[in-house]
């Protein structure tokens, strides 16, 4: 017997009323030490046989070596979801699939549902939010398929009992297993409500134990909280396998998926899909959706970032309004960039770039609703606010790729030989970059800029 903070975690053996760690009250939660599933085998002469369970399972991987070039990797049916997975799902894969309410999490998953079950495959359904009615309704509405036969495969459970499922995993082959969501399920170890940090804690140890178990790829919906992280203690994603997060909002209908955790695959790349009356649609080129129009005008600056392997050209757009005598703190709006980054290019190009912008309000968009962290787009921050400032007209046909320094300076990065070779597939015709080597340009002309000074 134990008790575990629900607000930080922390374990105790004994109760209080006050967790000692984070100072709140009423948190502790009373839960039974989940027993161990792991047995050892017992000789003649009462000695537990550890060793020949390690052999065993050293022979095993032995005869059935680790995949090192993905071959046993299964594709989802959809490229762009292939490509934030890391090329296909891993047997016994563990995914964890996070985002605000309604941004189609759900609906991703049922078409992966679909492209599984259409190849004969074999698929299990946890529904905690929904009844298996409304599922098949929902699979339905995505697909011209009527007949209820073609759905056989398909098996929805409106069991939430964790040690119920992770036994009817094991006990049958399935293909795939999706949870909807983790927070709706319980388990019998603990005496907690369902979604409090224990239950969220065993549920997701026991469903990652059973897959691997069994090798049968998981997906398990987080819900989000007020922070925007996902709901439940944060162990809940060290477990995982992955952890992916779908981005978007409903006036924009474009989602972004996106890694953050990836064992088997890297952590820069977006899958984009747009979002349709009949479900989710992969976008193959994204950069078409993040260019507002190719009219040119002043306060507009074509940037470009590294997402993985995929290089995306986005628009950027800054507004400068100059106070007449008002009163108050200057304005610094960013959206697509985060507020202290606009803040300190802001500072850098009143210092170092002779941008006076002591009396001016401004404000900064990434187009098409992209939220980016690469500091590759800091040049074409500072240019498209230089061009408001002027009311200078920036070509279209230039693309700004570079980072910011406090000195002033504009530092190369990474990954400038890919810029240059889709820069010349897209018919740019020209490439501001700072202080880096350059190989091949591809007939693109270059512009080192090596002081912001000199935008």
């Amino acid at each position: 017997m134990k008790y575990i903070c629900s607000s930080c975690g922390t374990e105790y053996l004994k109760w209080s009323g006050k967790c000692p760690e984070c100072g709140q009250w009423g948190t502790l939660e009373e839960i039974d030490d989940v027993p161990s599933t792991t047995s050892t085998t017992t000789g003649k002469s009462g000695q537990a046989n550890g060793t020949v369970a390690e052999s065993e399972a050293l022979l095993k991987y032995k005869n059935n070596p680790i995949d090192t070039d993905g071959a046993n990797r299964k594709s989802t049916g959809f490229s762009e979801f292939d490509r934030v997975l890391g090329k296909g799902i891993m047997p016994g894969e563990v995914v964890l699939l996070a985002g605000e309410p309604g941004v189609g999490k759900s609906t991703l998953l049922m078409q992966l549902v679909l492209k599984y079950i259409e190849k004969g495959a074999k698929v299990l359904y946890v529904c905690g939010e929904e009844s298996p009615s409304q599922l098949v309704s929902r699979l339905k509405r995505l697909t011209d398929v009527k007949n209820e036969d073609d759905f056989d495969n398909f098996i929805a459970t409106e069991d939430t009992t964790v040690e119920n499922v992770a036994e009817l995993i094991q006990s049958d082959n399935f293909d795939l297993v999706i949870v909807d969501s983790i927070q709706s399920m319980i388990s019998m170890a603990s005496r907690t409500y369902p979604g409090s940090i224990s239950q969220v804690r065993l549920c997701g140890s026991l469903l990652t134990r059973a897959a691997k178990k069994t090798n049968t790829p998981i997906f398990i919906v987080g819900q989000i909280n007020k922070g925007g992280d996902i709901a439940g203690p944060k162990v809940l994603e060290h477990v995982v396998d992955c952890v992916l997060y779908m981005e978007g909002d409903e006036f924009n209908q474009y989602r972004i998926l996106r890694s953050i955790k990836n064992r088997f695959g890297s952590t820069n790349e977006i899958g984009v899909f747009e979002m349709r009356r009949n479900g989710l649609k992969e976008v193959g080129n994204p950069s078409l959706l993040f260019m507002e129009t190719k009219s040119e005008s002043s306060g507009s600056a074509i940037g470009v970032i590294l997402q993985g392997s995929r290089v995306v050209f986005v628009e950027v757009q800054a507004l400068i309004i100059e106070r007449d005598g008002e009163s108050g703190p200057l304005r610094r709006v960013a959206n697509g960039i985060k507020k202290p980054r606009l803040d300190m290019l802001c500072a850098v190009l009143m210092k170092k770039g002779n941008v006076f912008l002591g009396n001016k309000d401004v404000f900064v968009n990434v187009v098409g609703g992209l939220n980016v962290a690469d500091p590759a787009i800091d040049l074409a921050v500072c240019a498209a606010i230089k061009s408001s400032v002027n009311d200078k007209i920036l070509s279209k046909k230039t693309v700004y790729f570079g980072e910011v320094g406090l000195t002033g300076e504009v530092r190369g990065v990474w990954g400038v030989d890919s810029i240059m070779e889709e820069a010349n597939r897209a018919g740019y015709e020209e490439i501001v970059i700072g202080r880096t080597k350059v190989g091949s340009s591809g007939g693109v002309k270059v512009k080192k800029l090596y002081k912001i000074s000199s935008l």
